[in-house]
């Protein structure tokens, strides 16, 4: 429909007048501070863990593959059956 030349546009509240942040700029700001506050957390847990150096620990010996004998087991019977007990 067109619009009546003499018309008026109806008059918006005063809470609808007062602009308002758009909700992406919202979130934007809000992830901005939860990577900072992230980053800073990040930084004192590096700050503590780094000064200490890290244990002496041995390397377990592993064992030959194929080395039976060092085991103590016996290999499994050859043609898959079991022995009747």
């Amino acid at each position: 429909m067109a619009k009546k030349k003499g018309a008026k546009a109806p008059e918006r509240s005063s809470s609808a007048a007062r602009r308002t942040e758009p909700v992406y700029t919202v979130i934007t700001f809000v992830t901005f501070v939860a990577m900072a506050v992230g980053c800073a957390l990040l930084y004192l847990d590096w700050d503590e863990y780094g000064k200490q150096s890290p244990g002496k620990e041995s390397v377990p010996a592993l064992p030959k593959l194929g080395d039976d004998t060092k085991a103590g087991t016996t290999p499994p019977p050859k043609g898959g059956d079991a022995p009747a007990q």
